[in-house]
């Protein structure tokens, strides 16, 4: 039996040992982590293994991987030559911090109680800038929070949401302590700080330092000694999300930390985002599931270098190569992972996410935490700059209330990578890299839109608006007993004789068709009411016509024109003295005509506007096309 086929029947083994409930067979406090390294052949391989063991990193022909009882269990059967390797968190005797002081040196790690209280110390000397927002409860009882930070904290704005996370593995600590002190950072430099206050000022930030505390203090709140990569319940939670069909990954249960994470994110609207790591040194960004590209490769291979290009710049000699001398990678040419957090943040909440692989050391002395900070700083603000950048639109009915629309760009997007806006306020941000594009609108009960010619430049912000539909345009006219001259300048749509008119109407007539109520069908050649054409109308009575349509737009409705008399519908919106509304064919005018007045080129006359609502008798010396400024 081959090894391709022994992957497939262990697979369907190892996920079928798990309870029903999402938990394992083994009780979850009991199981135990493997953490491994093994020769693998050939790389193909991966797309299976990664089905049954939760592969780490690759360093040339080894993989790394982390594996529970039933996961490691599985494995040893496929016979690849395998060595186990020391826990991360067992190679230092972390120094913790108890109080919220301690933890503010930044050079130590929380234990859960300092960490829940140095969070709500944020929100608590910063009211007007920071909210804690409590995402839920994990597995075992823990708070996954978020520190929003705005300049209007507690209005949701038109502005970017942007956000970082960290250690959803529970043992890569690194960015678990770093975005502490950038809350910290952004919270205490607002105001003094230009560059922190311009961040502040022009975006909602959401910043989770550690969305798995489970994993990180899996032997206790008063310790990360003994901290796991998986959560409670012994599963990875960045190989738990859904595939791009919708699907639960490999039919492993959705955990309750991926649920909330998922929850979050369909009830904002993320638009840039990473995730912290450590294990490596590298940005990964798009795709990790496929080696299809996504269409904006180009604006992540430049994005991901701005992080890369900071940090070895600010870090010591080889900081960032260790996956890569860029100090950026695309996922799947590094290794294929299914189940992936950056992935389903991608294709399913249309945000922009990359995977931050900041230390090779998973769990640092706690000494060394301070360097790390050096080093990523800049780089972490560079990033969040990027959400700065772009196209920032908004998406409104004609009455300004925001829509819920879809945002592509055609011959370069597909489902996957298309924006759509925060229905809250219509607003949407597209990060694109430097060129100009036809943007398609899409709004359910609208035309789409295509907004062309859109300019995007490097780390500049384009701001576009755009309306869906028209305002409905209400036109009166007034007409008189007998006969009138009118026309209509707006789409008229269904309205019909009786409509517009009630009982009032005699007879309309245009240049050669009439109507007439009262006269059988069979005479009557006049179908219907068409815009922007002009009609004779006897009326019975005095009468005020109220029609509503959208306005027309005077180039879409040229009249061409005969020599002699002509029956001429006027067009705009607005009343326009004769020369000026006929100057396009102003050489051929010989007369112009309405009710009761007339003008000529060469003499005037008693009428010298024409008005919206009204028809006109034109006298041509040749035939011509009609088009009104």
């Amino acid at each position: 039996m081959n090894r391709q086929l022994i992957i497939l029947l262990l697979l369907t083994f190892a996920l079928c040992t798990y309870a029903a409930d999402g938990t394992s067979a083994t009780t979850a406090k009991e199981w135990n982590q493997y953490y491994f390294q093994f020769e693998l052949l050939n790389k193909a391989e991966l797309k299976n293994l990664t089905k049954i063991i939760s592969i780490d990193n690759i360093k040339g022909n080894w993989a790394y991987a982390y594996a529970n009882d039933e996961e490691w269990k599985a494995f040893q059967e496929l016979g690849y030559k395998t060595r186990l390797l020391p826990s991360p968190a067992s190679l230092i005797t972390p120094l913790m911090s108890t109080s919220v002081q301690q933890t503010r040196l930044w050079d130590s790690y929380p234990t859960y109680d300092a960490y829940v209280a140095t969070m709500n110390a944020f929100a608590a000397s910063y009211p007007d800038l920071c909210q804690i927002v409590d995402a839920g409860t994990t597995v075992n009882g823990r708070k996954i929070l978020y520190a929003k930070i705005s300049d209007n904290v507690g209005t949701h704005e038109a502005e970017p949401e942007l956000m970082y996370s960290g250690t959803i593995h529970g043992d890569e600590t690194t960015g678990f302590i770093l975005l502490l002190r950038l809350i910290d950072t952004l919270l205490s430099g607002y105001g003094s700080a230009p560059r922190l206050t311009n961040i502040v000022n022009n975006s909602e930030l959401w910043i989770c330092p550690n969305v798995n505390p489970d994993g990180t203090y899996y032997g206790g709140n008063s310790t990360v000694a003994s901290a796991r990569r998986y959560n409670y319940n012994g599963y990875d939670l960045n190989r738990n999300f859904p595939d791009p069909s919708g699907n639960q990954y490999s039919g492993q249960p959705l955990q309750t930390e991926t649920s909330l994470m998922m929850n979050l994110a369909n009830n904002h609207h993320f638009v840039l985002a990473a995730n912290f790591h450590g294990g490596a040194e590298v940005v990964n960004y798009p795709w990790d599931y496929t080696y299809s590209l996504h269409p904006d490769n180009n604006w992540w291979i430049s994005t991901s270098l701005v992080y890369a290009n900071s940090v070895k710049a600010n870090g010591p000699a080889g900081y960032f190569t260790s996956v890569a001398s860029s100090g950026i990678t695309n996922g799947a040419a590094w290794y294929v992972i299914s189940g992936g957090r950056q992935d389903w943040m991608n294709y399913t909440a249309h945000c922009r996410e990359v995977t931050l692989e900041i230390s090779t050391t998973k769990m640092p002395a706690a000494s060394t935490l301070p360097n790390y900070w050096n080093y990523n700083y800049d780089a972490m603000l560079s990033f969040l700059e990027q959400g700065l950048y772009g196209v920032h639109g908004v998406v409104t009915d004609p009455y300004g209330v925001p829509l819920n629309a879809t945002i592509s760009i055609s011959g370069h997007d597909n489902s996957y990578s298309t924006v759509i806006t925060d229905p809250a306020n219509g607003d949407f941000y597209r990060y694109l890299s430097p060129g100009t594009y036809n943007l398609t609108v899409s709004a359910s009960g609208y035309p789409d839109k295509v907004i062309s010619g859109v300019v995007v430049n490097a780390n500049t912000k384009t701001p576009l608006n755009v309306i869906m539909g028209e305002l409905p345009h209400y036109q009166s006219i007034n007409l008189q007993p007998g006969w009138n001259l009118l026309s209509f300048n707006i789409d008229l749509g269904t309205n019909n004789y009786a409509s517009v008119f009630g009982s009032n109407l005699q007879q309309i007539k245009n240049n050669s068709q009439t109507y007439a109520p009262a006269m059988a069908s069979h005479y009557n050649t006049l179908p219907s009411l068409q815009s922007a054409r002009g009609y004779w109308v006897n009326n019975s009575s005095s009468q005020t016509l109220n029609v509503q349509g959208s306005l027309l737009l005077v180039s879409n409705h040229s009249q061409a024109l005969a020599a002699g008399w002509n029956l001429v519908s006027y067009v705009p919106d607005a009343a326009m003295p004769i020369s000026t509304a006929l100057a396009g064919i102003i050489g051929h005018v010989l007369e112009v005509k309405s009710m009761s007045a007339s003008w000529t080129p060469s003499s005037g006359g008693t009428l010298s506007i024409m008005e919206p609502g009204k028809a006109y008798w034109i006298k041509l010396a040749a035939p011509c096309t009609l088009v009104y400024p």
